[in-house]
C-alpha cells in the first residue's frame, strides 16, 4: 500500500506541475522547399521575467519545449551564418496548454536556388565517413592530410560576450542582412568562416601544413618548424600561423590578423589584437576535429570557442578553383533594410 501510496503521489504531483505550466513545440524548417533544419537553437524568453528555456531541434526539425510557466514569452531561433534571425514576440504561454509553433527560416542567400536554405542543411546534417585507423606520418604523428567536407562551427562553452561597441556593429550588421560582409564583396571571409560552406584540402609535411579552400580564402600555411611569430607580422586576412604538437593533437597559434575582417558566427567585428588558438585532432580515418578559440579582449569581454566536426570526403570530391569576382552577380542583387 505504501509503495502504490507514492507513486500515486508522485504521478499527481507531475500532473499539477503540467497543469501549472505549459508546452512550446512544432518543426523547423526551411521557407523554400520546408526542408527540417536539424541542430537549431530555440529560445523563449519571458518578457517580463528575463527567464528562458531553450532547446535544439532534432534531425526531423522538431523540438518541445515543456514546463514553461504562464507568461508572454519572446520566442527566437538564430543560427548564423546560415541563416537570418527568427524571432517572434506575443507568444502566450498559459497553464496547461501545448502550444504548436512551427518555424520559418529563410537562409542567407535569400533563397537562391542551388545556394541555400536546402543544400546548409545538407551541411548541418552528420556526414557518411570511412571507418579505421588515422593514418600518421613517418615521425609518427597524426596525418591530417586528405579533402574535408564543409561542416557548421558549434558553439561550445558560453556564447561569445561581446562588448558594447562591438555588439552594437554586430546588430547593425545582422538587421542589414549582412550586405557588407567580406564575402559579399569578394574578400576572404578568413578562419571565423573556415571550412563551413565547401570542401578544403590539407596538405601536411614535416615543417608546414598547407590548406587550401574552395572559397575566396587565400591559401593558408601553418608552420611546424619550430619558428616564432614575427615581432610586428603585417596585418592579414590569416594572419601569421605556428603550429606544435601536444601527443595527438595539433595546436595553432595565429596573430597578425587584421581587423577588415570578420568573426563570421554572429557578425561579429575584430581587431589587430585579435589572438586565435586553434586545435586539430585526427581521431580515427574519416573525422577531422577542430576546436577554435577567439581571444580579443578589444572587442569580447573573455576568450569563446566554436567547436567543428568534418568528415573525409568520398573519392571523386575534389577542391575546384573559385575565382569570386568572376561572373560575380551578387553584389546588385544584396538587399538590406
Amino acid at each position: 500500500m505504501r509503495v502504490s501510496f507514492l507513486l500515486s503521489l508522485t504521478f499527481a504531483t507531475a500532473v499539477t506541475a503540467f497543469a501549472q505550466t505549459g508546452t512550446i513545440s512544432g518543426k523547423i524548417v526551411t521557407v523554400s522547399g520546408g526542408h527540417p533544419v536539424p541542430k537549431a537553437p530555440i529560445v523563449v524568453k519571458n518578457v517580463a521575467t528575463d527567464a528562458s528555456f531553450s532547446t535544439q531541434s532534432a534531425a526531423d526539425g522538431s523540438y518541445s519545449i515543456a514546463s514553461v510557466p504562464p507568461g508572454n514569452y519572446e520566442l527566437s531561433a538564430e543560427f548564423p551564418p546560415l541563416f537570418l534571425p527568427f524571432h517572434q514576440k506575443d507568444v502566450q504561454v498559459q497553464a496547461g496548454q501545448a502550444i504548436k509553433f512551427d518555424i520559418y527560416l529563410s537562409d542567407t542567400q535569400l533563397n537562391t536556388l542551388g545556394d541555400g536554405g536546402e543544400e546548409y542543411v545538407k551541411l548541418i546534417a552528420s556526414q557518411p565517413a570511412p571507418t579505421g585507423r588515422a593514418p600518421r606520418t613517418r615521425e609518427g604523428k597524426p596525418d591530417l592530410s586528405g579533402v574535408w567536407l564543409a561542416a557548421i562551427h558549434r558553439p561550445e562553452g558560453q556564447p561569445p560576450d561581446p562588448l558594447p561597441w562591438a555588439e552594437a556593429i554586430a546588430k547593425k550588421r545582422r538587421d542589414n542582412r549582412n550586405i557588407d560582409s567580406p564575402g559579399a564583396h569578394c574578400l576572404p571571409t578568413g578562419l571565423g568562416a573556415s571550412g563551413i560552406l565547401r570542401p578544403y584540402r590539407f596538405v601536411q609535411t614535416r615543417d608546414v601544413l598547407v590548406i587550401v579552400e574552395e572559397n575566396n580564402d587565400p591559401t593558408r600555411q601553418i608552420y611546424l618548424d619550430g619558428r616564432r611569430h614575427p615581432d610586428d607580422p603585417n596585418p592579414s586576412y590569416m594572419g601569421h600561423s605556428v603550429g606544435h604538437w601536444e601527443g595527438d593533437t595539433l595546436v595553432v597559434d595565429t596573430v597578425g590578423l587584421t581587423d577588415r575582417g570578420w568573426i563570421a558566427f554572429g557578425s561579429y567585428p575584430q581587431t589587430e589584437k585579435l589572438h586565435i588558438v586553434e586545435r586539430f585532432r585526427r581521431p580515427d580515418l574519416g573525422h577531422l576535429e577542430r576546436e577554435i578559440t577567439f581571444d580579443d579582449l578589444s572587442a569580447f569581454k573573455k576568450p569563446w570557442t566554436l567547436k567543428r566536426v568534418s568528415s573525409l570526403a568520398p573519392k571523386g570530391i575534389d577542391v575546384l578553383e573559385y575565382v569570386c569576382a568572376e561572373n560575380n552577380k551578387d553584389v546588385e542583387h544584396l538587399v538590406g533594410k
